[in-house]
């Protein structure tokens, strides 16, 4: 098994190490892409093939110092996506990207309608951007809301009427 239970995915392997330079495939998390070639490597794999978007899932991470668990980190989101093809036992291609805060990932709405309203959900709880998004606004949150409420960085007990 791969990551987080996915089986191992030669075919995305071999793609990543021979297309698109990842020496680095881990076992146990899906492999880093650089984001200026996210939009390259879904265009790739749908021509292979994974033609259902599943999921895309960001993580907002706060500026880490260098110390016992490594360099610094500035604070960036993870952005997990995950294709996959059809029909019973079919592979699942996953892959992260690292986005600086401020900075986007090119949205992957043109190739899959499936992408629209996930990416709208990431940027309304996380904040992480979509360019080329086709309407990028907010989908649980009211357009009023102020920040992004699965941020690391969020107070947990900002007030939310009617609730608090």
């Amino acid at each position: 098994m791969g990551a987080k239970g996915l089986a191992k995915n030669e075919e995305l392997d071999k793609l990543l190490q021979d297309s698109f330079g990842v020496t680095d495939i881990p076992a146990d998390a899906p492999a880093i892409v650089d984001p200026a070639r996210h939009y390259e490597l879904a265009e790739q794999l749908k021509s292979l093939g994974y033609r259902m978007y599943v999921s895309v899932v960001a993580t907002h991470y706060l500026a880490q110092p260098a110390g016992k668990t490594g360099p610094e980190t500035p604070e960036h989101y993870e952005v997990a996506t995950l294709l996959r093809k059809t029909g019973p036992g079919a592979p699942v291609a996953a892959w992260r990207c690292k986005v600086e805060i401020g900075g986007a990932l090119a949205s992957l709405v043109p190739l899959f309608a499936g992408a629209d309203w996930q990416e709208r959900e990431q940027y309304d709880l996380v904040g992480v951007r979509f360019e080329g998004h086709p309407d990028l606004r907010r989908l649980m949150m009211p357009e009023d809301w102020e920040g992004h409420p699965l941020r690391k960085d969020y107070a947990i007990d900002t007030a939310c009427t009617p609730w608090r």
